[in-house]
């Protein structure tokens, strides 16, 4: 079904509105935006009301986010949609006002306001909103959802709290993160182009990897995992992540929490180690120390050295012989 005037696309964004389209042809140009740009469904008003909605989507590679509002209706995944619409997609609804149900083959729920449901999009259910939809909606491609689960396909629904508003709340819980992302997403005179997509892949790993680790207890680990490679020049952030056996982008989360990064705190720790060799093994050659210490060259020792105490590993080392000479 060709586009109405009703909807307009800008860069990645793309919003459309029941409002200049007949009655009669709105709930088939609703069904074709949202097949379009988030999920196929058979979509029926309640009660003989004449269908008013508008969504506004952001666009982005494996996700996607919408925000939704209309009137009283009843939205189903059928079979026959999962079929001819097929996302291979995780869906989270995040409920703004009054009350919905989700109905699938594991029963039925109640969403309230301030909660959120994530569920497989490719599996079928109904949706109802009696008092008329006010939400919001992330879609994750499922392969990208299964690494950041850790291999949870949901198989069942799962649902979370953000939170009774956007505003003045004083958690900052991964479920509200992603509900602010995604309003900010979806703001429609919202032109920014530094919206973080890695920020809202990091929150929806913590919501549903969160309660698995202690955030305190990697950090630990990680700096244990450095300080035993200090030596190797190859050490990677992919390493933690292995050996901790979470993501790299929780690795960087892991850091950027404490103000720094992987990168900078590897290259202190081998400043300070090597520091400490040349005050303690004043005739071992500096080019040694560089290699214990995980630097490539010596050149690079001495560089990097310098950035961060301001001397070379030679000067140091005079300083240091001028001390005890005087």
């Amino acid at each position: 079904m060709p586009e109405r005037s009703a909807s307009t696309i800008q860069q990645n964004f793309k919003s459309f509105s029941t409002r200049h389209v007949p009655t009669h042809e709105r709930i088939d140009y609703w069904e074709a935006h949202n097949n379009d740009a988030l999920i196929g469904l058979d979509i029926r008003t309640l009660n003989g009301q004449t269908l008013i909605a508008e969504q506004h989507n952001r666009l982005l590679p494996t996700i996607r986010a919408a925000k939704v509002r209309g009137s009283s209706q009843l939205v189903e995944r059928t079979p026959e949609m999962i079929r001819k619409y097929p996302t291979d997609e995780v869906a989270l609804f995040f409920c703004l006002q009054g009350d919905s149900f989700f109905c699938d083959q594991n029963g039925t729920q109640v969403l309230h306001a301030g909660q959120v449901l994530a569920c497989n999009a490719d599996t079928t259910f109904i949706r109802g909103f009696g008092s008329g939809v006010s939400e919001m909606v992330l879609t994750i491609q499922m392969e990208e959802f299964i690494k950041l689960s850790g291999g949870d396909s949901l198989t069942a629904p799962k649902k979370f709290a953000f939170g009774p508003s956007l505003e003045n709340q004083p958690s900052i819980s991964p479920a509200k993160l992603l509900a602010s992302w995604v309003d900010e997403a979806t703001d429609i005179n919202n032109t920014s182009t530094t919206l973080s997509r890695d920020d809202c892949l990091s929150w929806v790993e913590m919501l549903f990897r969160g309660a698995e680790h202690d955030d305190v207890q990697l950090y630990e680990a990680a700096q244990q995992s450095i300080h035993l490679n200090l030596s190797n020049p190859n050490f990677r952030r992919a390493d933690i992540a292995h050996r901790l056996q979470i993501s790299e982008r929780q690795v960087a989360r892991l850091f950027s929490g404490r103000n720094t990064s992987f990168s900078r705190e590897v290259t202190l720790r081998r400043i300070e180690a090597a520091r400490g060799l040349l005050d303690a093994e004043p005739h071992t050659p500096v080019s040694s120390i560089a290699r214990r210490c995980g630097f490539r060259s010596p050149a690079h020792f001495s560089r990097t050295f310098r950035e961060v105490l301001g001397c070379t590993p030679s000067q140091l080392r005079s300083n240091n012989a001028h001390l005890f000479t005087t």
